[in-house]
């Protein structure tokens, strides 16, 4: 049976218990193209994906490929059948080379010989190895490879789909970009016809962005083809071909790029307009909140993470940090609240060095962690208890060392009420909520104590449209309530929007960019640690 469709799914319905995650979707993916899924969180997105990569199986319906009827059990199913996914936290060990990982890779997924010259299957039983070795479990060494096949390898599909990376280097010691090729090349060693991309950009800079979208089209004219998952908007308009939106767990929405303008894109999400956030013009007080001078601080392998940092930050003001992912960004928000230990320099709150992260927040300071499910919120606890997570909110509904529950009910639906957490059930335990909900928890118990200073580390970090616009304007009333905001993010487009001042933060270093903020070159070339050129 010929067609033009690589990949077809029809009237795909997947089922959790009473939860419909995916409804009914008929979906086709041509050969060779880019296309783009939209949809807000919990809109079937993800479960969408994991079907067409075997992690799950439909509860109705049929995924054909090139045709024919396949029944993807597996991720290795998948593999076989050319599908083959990059996901947003990338699968890497560390502490192997590039040519190691993809030689892992392969060992593992490999279902024919076309691409594993490189492999030996020498080891069927522990006991064929050496004492040292013979510690490994059986069901783990399963393959030897030559490393000399393993580099060549490497280095010809680095220079047939011009992803340059050095096959010896160690990936731990990789940026953010060269890990997200060698993740795309190990899809690519197993001969992956079909690439999903799950958020690829996001923690990327402008020129990676810009590289990355290069390799886009050097797949599409080798006849790849690539879905496409993010929520920024302005990427999916510039890359894809063809725009896919869920709500719901339905399709609404199919069409060619351009076809839709992007407040129609968020109308298709949403199933309602989305109105634009409105930014007064600021009324900075020449009263600095934060002082930070000299700051110094070590990670874990005593490498210097901040290096001699100082800024001021004041009331009334939003200022901006942004910069790729592990430049220290992370070591700066931590040390400013007393998690991490400083190496040289001062941290002053109003005035005052406050050394312990308890005084730091009876000192007015709030604090949204960069990862909401593990320092954020505690998912086993209820929605009021993580609303009392706050030293604040603590003494207010105890007495004598006992908790009023009353009182703490009131207050947790309070805040419920205020912040718009949804459902509004202060009994829930809180890992029931979307991320979007969550996040409002973290927000309404960090911003309703009033603090002075709020030190938010990527807010919005896979939020969809609308939780990361609440978020947004949370941000932007406690600046306009005359209060001092650090923004720590990753989403350039973010930091440029919101902030008053803007910083870069790259290897460890602050530098200040805000006569840049009109040029993305320039900034991109801040967070890669480079020089702008004169002209720019």
């Amino acid at each position: 049976m010929e067609t033009e469709y690589i990949l077809e799914l029809q009237n795909v319905t997947k089922t959790f218990g009473s939860l419909v995650a995916v409804d009914d979707i008929s979906f086709q993916l041509h050969t060779g193209e880019i296309h783009a899924i939209l949809g807000e969180n919990g809109a079937g997105k993800s479960t969408l994906m994991n079907l067409i990569y075997g992690l799950y199986q439909p509860t109705h319906g049929q995924i054909f490929i090139s045709g024919q009827l396949k029944h993807l059990q597996s991720p290795r199913d998948a593999i076989a059948n050319g599908i083959g996914m990059v996901h947003q936290h990338f699968m890497l060990v560390d502490n192997l080379t590039v040519a190691e990982n993809i030689a892992l890779y392969l060992s593992h997924f490999s279902i024919d010989k076309k691409n594993s010259q490189l492999l030996e299957s020498e080891v069927d039983h522990p006991s064929k190895l050496n004492k040292k070795e013979s510690k490994i479990s059986p069901n783990f060494v399963k393959w030897l490879f030559k490393m000399d096949e393993a580099i060549q390898l490497t280095e010809t599909l680095s220079q047939k789909f011009d992803m340059t990376v050095d096959p010896y280097l160690r990936v731990g010691s990789l940026s953010v970009g060269l890990k997200q090729r060698v993740e795309i090349l190990k899809a690519l060693a197993v001969d992956a016809r079909i690439l999903i991309l799950d958020e690829p950009t996001a923690v990327l800079s402008p020129q990676e962005v810009k590289n990355f979208f290069q390799i886009l089209h050097t797949l599409q004219e080798d006849n790849r083809t690539v879905i496409f998952i993010s929520h920024k908007m302005k990427e999916v308009l510039e890359i894809s071909d063809r725009i896919t939106v869920l709500r719901h767990g339905k399709k609404v929405y199919t069409g060619k790029t351009g076809d839709l303008s992007a407040q129609e894109l968020a109308r298709e999400m949403l199933g309602e307009e989305l109105s634009d956030i409105q930014k007064k013009k600021s009324k900075v007080i020449d009263e600095p909140v934060l002082s930070i001078s000299g700051l110094s601080v070590k990670g874990s392998q005593e490498e210097i993470t901040v290096n001699n940092v100082s800024m001021e930050t004041y009331r009334g003001e939003i200022v901006g940090v942004a910069g790729v992912d592990g430049n220290g960004q992370k070591e700066f928000a931590e040390s400013i609240m007393g998690l991490q230990p400083i190496t040289a320099g001062t941290v002053q709150i109003l005035s005052k060095q406050i050394t312990s992260t308890e005084n730091i927040r009876r000192n007015g300071v709030a604090y949204v962690s960069e990862d909401r499910r593990t320092t954020g919120i505690i998912g086993t606890f209820t929605i009021a208890d993580n609303l009392m997570l706050n030293i604040s909110h603590f003494e207010r509904v105890t007495h004598h060392g006992i908790i009023d529950q009353n009182t703490k009910r009131a207050a947790a639906e309070n805040m419920i009420k205020t912040y718009d957490i949804r459902p509004p059930n202060p009994n829930l335990s809180v890992s029931a909520l979307s991320g979007g909900n969550q996040q409002k928890v973290v927000i309404a118990r960090e911003l309703s104590t009033e603090p002075e200073l709020l030190v938010a580390v990527n807010p919005t970090r896979g939020l969809d449209i609308s939780a990361a616009q609440f978020v947004h304007q949370a941000l932007l009333e406690q600046r306009d309530n005359e209060k001092s905001v650090l923004l720590i993010s990753t989403e350039l487009e973010e930091v440029l929007q919101l902030s008053d001042r803007l910083f870069v933060m790259s290897r460890g270093n602050l530098i200040e960019a805000t006569d840049y903020r009109d040029s993305i070159e320039a900034i991109g070339l801040l967070m890669m640690g480079e020089r702008i050129p004169d002209e720019l």
